[in-house]
């Protein structure tokens, strides 16, 4: 079987990196926000203006919350690489200690 490897350094970096891509993500729905609501006074006065005004904001809610959605994917994708990068370097020091107490390698090989 082969053994998967994985550098605790490089977890990290990936995980600061999507944690960044989260926040801007966040950022930059957040400004957007605001220019893509319409006036309340882009529908008119016409009879349906009421209920375009209304499937509008129900657009624009259902979309902020995909937004949050997605967003919070990546942030769950930070915490599981900072676990994985844990677990790794753990790993490493548990191995390490073995080898300096003499209880050599364990594991298939």
């Amino acid at each position: 079987m082969d053994e998967v490897r994985a550098e605790p350094g490089a977890l990290v970096r990936l995980a600061k990196t999507t944690l960044a891509a989260a926040d801007d993500m966040t950022t930059a729905w957040s400004a957007a926000q605001e220019a893509l609501a319409p006036p309340v006074t882009a529908f008119g006065n016409t009879e349906q203006a009421g209920r375009c005004a209304t499937l509008t904001a129900q657009a624009e809610a259902a979309a902020d919350d995909t937004w949050r959605v997605i967003t919070g994917v990546y942030e769950g994708d930070v915490d599981r690489l900072y676990r994985v990068a844990f677990a790794y370097l753990q790993s490493d020091q548990e191995a390490a200690d073995r080898q300096r107490t003499g209880g050599g390698i364990r594991g298939p090989l």
